[in-house]
């Protein structure tokens, strides 16, 4: 959509809807740590670390990710050129984590505990951005349906759907698709993900569990979501830099997962710890086989033995993979975090 023009300033509306929702969720951010006991000024505090941390961080992130590109067109500048945009959802996770852990140091109080108050409003920013961004910059959108569904296709290995439907034309209105640039109608993918996200919002909230159990928690499921849902996006989709055939926010994902697997485990008990970590790991590294294998087999069908599965079918196997990567967790997770509780 183009730019506003407000007393000679370009006001871009998908920008002025984040704005705003960035601003609603660092207020709830202050409530909700004043309605948990925390002291005075950690709210602010932390909008004050959050906002440039977030958002250089994003930045940051993207720019990683294309430096194949600033690197080939020798242009450096292109980091700081803000306004052309390219920003990542998980370098903003990482500026407000880093964010929160300043706000612990600076008011004496637990970073886990900080944390933990940002889960909803981090839930609500996030949705409000994935719907502005569906329905206003056309991102996080999937195949189109005609293709999808392709009712005249008779091919196994050229089907996208196990189903094929004559009648998709009554799916071709929001929630379900949006129309992208030329006119079609494609999957609202990115409903899917605001869905996901207020699930992992609203089970993490009311999970029992130490400090910081409830972010963990939070950032996995989100995760290892994000892995299956990045999957089924079509179009502009940020690659590896000189690896362009690999999905960066899958890869970000499969790290957040590692990451999280490393803290958790430091919870369990030393005797446990050897063998508790390597068959964890073991169901990790069978999941991302999975999700790569489907990844491969989904939409370009460059795996021969199955080619004949239809890209929702491999999606459906795909989400086996991701599960199998939260479940692997989740035992260590309720050692670190929930060891010892009343549920």
């Amino acid at each position: 959509m183009d730019a506003w023009n407000v007393l000679g300033l370009a006001v871009y509306p998908y920008g002025t809807v984040l704005a705003a929702a960035s601003l609603i969720a660092l207020l709830w951010a202050a409530w909700q740590m004043q309605h948990a006991g925390l002291k005075d000024g950690c709210g602010s505090w932390f909008a004050l670390f959050c906002v440039p941390l977030a958002f250089l961080f994003s930045r940051l992130l993207f720019c990683l990710m294309i430096l194949d590109e600033i690197a080939g067109l020798s242009q450096p500048e292109m980091i700081i050129q803000f306004s052309s945009g390219g920003y990542l959802l998980w370098g903003a996770v990482g500026g407000a984590l880093l964010a929160g852990w300043l706000t612990s140091r600076l008011r004496k109080e637990s970073v886990g505990d900080i944390l933990d108050c940002l889960i909803l409003p981090a839930c609500f920013l996030i949705v409000v951005g994935r719907i502005a961004g569906g329905l206003i910059a056309e991102q996080d959108i999937g195949l189109d349906l005609a293709s999808w569904f392709s009712p005249e296709e008779t091919e196994w290995s050229a089907r996208y759907s196990l189903f094929p439907f004559a009648g998709y034309e009554a799916l071709a209105r929001f929630p379900f698709a949006v129309t992208n640039y030329y006119g079609e109608y494609c999957w609202a993918v990115f409903m899917l993900e605001a869905v996901w996200t207020v699930i992992c919002g609203w089970v993490s909230q009311r999970t029992q569990a130490r400090s910081g159990g409830r972010t963990v928690r939070f950032l996995l499921w989100f995760a290892c979501g994000q892995v299956l849902m990045e999957a089924m996006l079509r179009g502009e989709v940020v690659h590896l830099p000189y690896l362009g055939f690999v999905r960066a926010n899958q890869i970000v994902c499969a790290v957040v997962i590692l990451i999280i697997w490393k803290l958790c485990l430091s919870g369990v008990p030393k005797a446990e710890r050897r063998k508790a970590g390597i068959v964890s790991f073991l169901q990790i590294l069978l999941g991302i086989l999975i999700v790569v294998l489907m990844e491969f087999a989904a939409f370009e069908k460059k795996i021969t033995l199955i080619d004949w599965m239809p890209a929702d079918v491999c999606h459906l196997v795909m989400a086996l993979g991701c599960l199998l990567m939260g479940l692997a967790i989740r035992p260590l997770w309720r050692k670190r975090f929930q060891s010892g509780i009343l549920q």
